[in-house]
């Protein structure tokens, strides 16, 4: 984390109020038991050093004498004494401060009578020391103490004591440089101190979040694994599938298990530097996107053998699928040196047709994501072309290949082009099991041509003559990405009881809100709603105290039928979606919600009257 992330005074180093209180206590704290020790040690020094008095300066050691023993070490004691009590807390910085400046006062009275005896310019040093490094005055306090002391020195040397002008710019030269190193040193310690105060509070924050995403990956892997067990009940499969399919979970779930829990451990660290810190958060999120991929997929293999799965047919321009396929893999293919094309699309006036977006958006990113990770080196082509009276999507790679004798069972549950019992690379054998039933409940369908160690073309087809319609006649595929400056602002409810999550849609809101307002129950989103009809979207949880999100949807609805709800709930088994809906959401996001999927809806919701896009919101948020 660097330092210029912190909220602080640069002069001072103070944190904004309340930060600076949390902070001042922690630094008590941390604080108190080397304040103890060192002013325990300086107290001895000042009264040890009283014997010198007598030896050097037998004309003055009566005056020394009561400076040091009836002045100076009795504050000082009592200062100690007081660091026991509950009061210390309060006034700590301030005892200290009369402390350094009472001391270093005395020593400087010795300094100004005996100019000639250097033990004394000693002792002064060792004020300035103490006060910078040791007894924990923090950075302005020391300062404050160090000029005022040198203060005090000059004034008793020029009209007390007379002191001679060649000695006193010697002595104030090497006092001055000693406090302009001392502040420097001071201000660096403070604010290191402080940086690592700070990046403290960002690695308990970060946990709270770690533990709210795993507690939410924990409670769907329950709720998801009993809608497997049910779906299991339902199926036929031989002894063999279940075999592979136990082994195969096992280890797809232990594996990014064993990365989230293993560098959470890590992160407990006490010295974690800020890199690691953060590559280790980077490597957690990675393996919990790959867990909930992996349930994602068996709760949708489910759905499927149920026949639960719904067809939700509306107008889809294929070939901004296929651009938005492009762009998105584009990265991943190039980051691991493979050429990435989309090499044709469809004539403008055949580009719309009636099917689901979300399934055959789903069959085209199986097929690529598999092309990218079977393939090492080369090239990978796709795209869509008219034959007959279908419409027929193509993937081609120069990968790995699959043997003939595999190429069936590529496209049956928890199977693997590799040989029996071994897996060649990470992955449930899902995918292509869940693009054949999408491409079959679409009434097309998905076949492949390969040859090991040449390559692979995976078709996916799709009826569509009958179904062609007429875009605008600019013929334009992508979607305008209008300049953050001319976004309309969104005003925005949060609506929920978990102040994590609250908190993690409050920042991924800054890309496209101008003001957000929260609410923690269900009634009281009802009331806030009432009062400002000017909101435009609503991201309500569903299950919270007092009123749930599907009854508060309700009564919004009777009075405000405009504003956007989008419902947004860690419960994502099959129906929950249509609930929302039905209680009069717009749409419906489950958690653990990715920042990419939230922009999508906005984009869907808002774009057709601000220009909204979700590549446009990542880079107004400075992705």
């Amino acid at each position: 984390m660097a330092a210029h992330n912190m909220n602080f005074n640069r002069i001072t180093l103070s944190f904004p109020e309340k930060d600076e209180a949390l902070f001042r206590e922690s630094y008590f704290h941390d604080s108190i038991n080397q304040f103890r020790l060192s002013f325990v040690l300086v107290t001895l020094l000042y009264a040890v050093f009283g014997f010198l008095d007598t030896l050097i300066v037998p004309e003055h050691a009566a005056l020394f004498h009561v400076i040091r023993y009836f002045v100076v070490v009795p504050l000082l004691s009592a200062v100690l004494l007081i660091s026991f009590t509950s009061l210390f807390r309060k006034v700590w910085q301030l005892l200290l401060l009369v402390s350094s400046i009472t001391g270093g006062a005395g020593i400087s009275v010795m300094t100004m009578l005996a100019p000639e005896n250097y033990a004394y310019y000693a002792g002064l040093m060792l004020v300035f020391s103490a006060s910078y490094f040791f007894i924990k005055l923090r950075f302005m306090m020391a300062t404050l103490a160090g000029w005022t002391i040198l203060l005090i020195y000059n004034l008793g040397a020029i009209y007390y004591t007379d002191t001679p002008w060649p000695m006193l710019l010697s002595n104030n030269f090497f006092f001055v440089s000693a406090n302009l190193i001392g502040m420097f040193a001071a201000y660096s310690i403070e604010f290191y101190t402080r940086r690592n105060y700070f990046l403290n509070q960002k690695l308990d924050q970060e946990k709270l979040l770690i533990e709210e995403y795993n507690r939410n990956l924990g409670q769907q892997v329950i709720e998801r694994t009993s809608e497997l067990i049910k779906a299991k009940e339902k199926a036929e499969e031989s002894d063999r599938l279940k075999s592979a399919f136990l082994a195969n979970m096992s280890h797809e779930i232990r594996t990014p298990m064993n990365g989230i829990l293993g560098f959470a451990d890590l992160l407990k660290q006490p010295d974690l530097e800020g890199d690691k810190m953060q590559e280790y958060l980077e490597i957690i999120e990675k393996s919990g996107a790959r867990m909930l991929n992996i349930i994602n997929d068996i709760v949708d293999i489910s759905k499927i053998e149920a026949g639960l799965m719904k067809v939700d047919v509306s107008e889809t321009n294929l070939n901004e699928q296929l651009l938005d396929i492009f762009r998105f893999f584009r990265p991943e293919a190039e980051a691991r040196g493979l050429r990435f094309n989309l090499v044709r699309i469809l004539p403008a006036e055949q580009a719309v047709l009636t099917t689901d977006r979300q399934k055959v958006f789903a069959v085209l990113s199986n097929l690529v994501k598999n092309a990218i990770k079977y393939t090492e080196n080369g090239v990978i082509e796709f795209g869509c072309e008219v034959r007959d009276e279908s419409l027929v999507f193509f993937v081609r790679d120069t990968g790995i290949g699959i043997p003939e004798s595999r190429q069936q069972a590529v496209f049956e549950r928890f199977i693997q082009a590799d040989i029996e019992d071994k897996r060649a690379l990470q992955g449930a054998g899902l995918g292509l099991a869940i693009s054949r039933s999408y491409a079959e409940m679409l009434g097309g369908k998905i076949w492949l041509k390969s040859k090991e160690r040449e390559g692979s073309v995976f078709y996916f087809s799709l009826p569509g003559t009958t179904d062609f319609q007429k875009v605008p006649s600019n013929g334009r595929i992508a979607r305008v990405v209008r300049k953050t400056a001319e976004v309309e602002k969104l005003s925005i409810l949060i609506v929920d009881d978990d102040e994590t999550s609250e908190m993690l849609l409050s920042i991924n809101a800054i890309a496209f809100s101008r003001e957000v307002m929260k609410a923690r129950t269900g009634a009281e989103a009802v009331e806030i709603c009432r009062n400002n009809p000017h909101l435009d979207l609503i991201l309500m949880d569903i299950l919270m105290p007092d009123m749930g999100g599907y009854e508060a949807t309700r009564q919004i609805r009777q009075f405000n039928k405009q504003v956007v709800i989008i419902a947004q709930t860690a419960y994502a088994l099959a129906g929950d979606r249509d609930k929302s809906l039905e209680a009069g959401c717009d749409d419906y996001l489950a958690k653990p919600i990715q920042k990419k999927a939230l922009l999508d809806l906005i984009h869907k919701h808002f774009g057709h009257r601000t220009g909204y896009d979700s590549q446009a919101l990542h880079q107004a948020d400075g992705r």
